[in-house]
C-alpha cells in the first residue's frame, strides 16, 4: 500500500547536460575534419568532451567545469558532437567549487570526464540549463538570442556537461562532444533571457503497449519565447506543443514524431505568452519491451520535456512553478479513471514499481486533471507548506495525518469530480 509520504518520495525523487576557449588547438572530428572550433578570444568559451566508448557500449558520461571569474553573459550558442549522440547538455549546479565525490558518497574526479550511467542528476545536484542539443550538426537549445540578450551565467559557477553515447559498431570510437558559448559584456545586457525546461514526471507505458503523457504550465508573467524543443527517449513516437490563450482556446505550435534528430520550432516573431496563459505539451509512447516504462533520468527509462529560451527571465516558470514556489502544472491523463480513483489505485498496488503507480495517474480522465493536480501538488509540498515541520522527522503517521488536513479541501473536490 502507498501511504501519502510514500507518494511524496516518489515525486521528490523525479529533479531537475573540456576545455576553455584558452586552448589553442583546435579541435577535429574523427574523419579528420574540423568540427567547432573555440570561439575567439574573448567572445566567448568553449566547453569540450572526449572519451572512448567499447563496441556496443551505451553509456552517459558527465565533466564539471568552472565558469570564468567574471561569469557569462551568453548570446549565442552552438553545439557540435561526433555520431552516436542522443544529447549534449550543459547544466549549471548549486555546487561553489567542483565536489570531490558524487550525492552517493563516491569519490571522483569530476573535472574529468567519468561515467554518469544512472544520469547526471543521480550523481550531481543541478538547477537549471544553459545550453544543449539533440542534433549533432544544429538545433541547439539557445541558439541565437535577440541583441541585447543574455542568459547570464554568474561568475564561478560549477556547469556540468552532459553525453549520451550509443556505440553500435564492433570497434572502439572516440567520441568528441562541443559547446560553445558566445558572450557579449555586462553594458551590452538590456534583458537577462531564461531557458525553460518543463519536466512532466508522470508517465507509464505498459509493455507492448501506448501511453500519452501531458502537463500545462501557467505563467504568472508576460514572456517572449524565441524557440521550443522537444526531449523524450527512444519510445517516443509523438509530441504536440500547444499555446492555451486565456479563454482557453489551444493553438497548435510545433509537432513530430522524432525522439533523436529533434527539431527546434522557430517563432518569428517571438511567441508572446501572457500572464495567465499557459503552454500544454503532450508525448506519445509505443513500448516494444516485455516491460513497463516509467519516467526517469536514464536511457532506461523515459522522459517528456519542453525546453526553450525565453525573456525576460521568470526563474520559477522555468521549471513550471509559481512565484511561492508551488507547483504551475496541471497533468492529464489519457484513460477513464475518475480523481478518487487514483488513489484507490495508488493504495491498492501490488508491486510498488515506479511504472505501477505513475500509471494510476496516466489511467486518469481528462476532465480531472485540474482537481488530481491540486491534491498532488498539495500533498507534494506538504500540505502547501503547512506540515513542513510535521514531515521533517521520521515520523510518517504524523506527517500523512497533517497533510490529510492540509489538502481536505483539495481532496474534496477530487472525491467529487468526474470523468463525464
Amino acid at each position: 500500500m502507498r501511504t501519502t509520504s510514500s507518494l511524496i518520495a516518489l515525486l521528490g525523487a523525479v529533479a531537475l547536460f573540456g576545455c576553455s576557449s584558452s586552448d589553442t588547438n583546435t579541435p577535429t572530428d574523427p574523419s579528420g575534419d574540423e568540427m567547432l572550433a573555440p570561439p575567439a578570444e574573448g567572445t566567448g568559451v568553449q566547453y569540450r568532451m572526449v572519451s572512448t566508448l567499447q563496441p556496443a557500449q551505451e553509456i552517459e558520461r558527465c565533466q564539471l567545469f568552472v565558469a570564468p571569474p567574471e561569469g557569462l553573459n551568453v548570446n549565442r550558442e552552438v553545439v557540435r558532437y561526433s555520431g552516436g549522440s542522443h544529447h549534449v547538455l550543459l547544466y549549471t549546479t548549486p555546487y561553489t567549487s567542483i565536489p570531490t565525490q558524487t550525492r552517493r558518497g563516491v569519490a571522483v574526479d569530476a573535472a574529468q570526464v567519468h561515467d554518469c550511467n544512472d544520469g547526471p542528476q543521480a550523481d550531481w545536484e543541478v538547477d537549471g540549463v544553459v545550453a544543449g542539443s539533440q542534433s549533432p550538426d544544429g538545433n541547439s537549445f539557445l541558439g541565437d538570442l535577440p541583441e541585447g540578450v543574455a542568459l547570464k551565467v554568474p561568475p564561478g559557477t560549477v556547469l556540468l556537461m552532459n553525453t549520451h553515447y550509443l556505440n553500435a559498431s564492433p570497434d572502439p570510437i572516440e567520441t568528441d562532444a562541443r559547446i560553445n558559448l558566445y558572450t557579449i559584456a555586462d553594458d551590452e545586457v538590456k534583458v537577462e533571457a531564461g531557458m525553460l525546461f518543463h519536466y512532466n514526471p508522470f508517465i507509464s507505458v505498459p509493455a507492448h503497449g501506448s501511453s500519452t503523457a501531458r502537463m500545462r504550465c501557467v505563467t504568472e508573467n508576460d514572456i517572449s519565447i524565441v524557440r521550443i524543443q522537444s526531449h523524450m527517449h527512444r519510445r517516443g513516437v509523438g509530441y504536440v506543443a500547444n499555446k492555451v490563450a486565456l479563454d482557453g482556446t489551444m493553438t497548435e505550435l510545433y509537432a513530430h514524431d522524432r525522439w533523436e534528430g529533434v527539431p527546434s520550432e522557430e517563432f518569428t516573431p517571438f511567441l508572446e505568452l501572457k500572464a495567465g496563459e499557459s503552454l500544454d505539451y503532450r508525448c506519445e509512447y509505443n513500448n516494444v519491451e516485455d516491460r513497463a516504462i516509467a519516467q526517469g533520468l536514464t536511457s532506461r527509462d523515459e522522459m517528456c520535456m519542453l525546453i526553450g529560451p525565453y525573456f525576460p527571465r521568470s526563474p520559477a516558470y522555468e521549471n513550471c512553478e509559481t512565484e511561492e514556489g508551488l507547483s504551475a502544472a496541471t497533468w492529464f491523463g489519457d484513460g477513464t479513471s475518475t480523481c478518487a480513483g487514483v488513489f484507490e489505485c495508488l493504495s491498492n498496488l501490488t508491486t510498488g514499481s515506479d511504472a505501477e503507480a505513475y500509471g494510476c495517474v496516466v489511467n486518469s480522465c481528462e476532465n480531472v486533471g485540474p482537481q488530481l493536480s491540486a491534491v498532488l501538488d498539495c500533498q507534494s509540498t506538504a500540505g502547501n507548506g503547512a506540515c513542513i515541520e510535521a514531515c521533517s522527522g521520521q515520523d510518517t503517521e504524523a506527517c500523512g495525518t497533517c497533510i490529510g488536513t492540509a489538502c481536505s479541501a483539495e481532496m474534496e473536490a477530487c472525491q467529487a469530480a468526474t470523468c463525464d
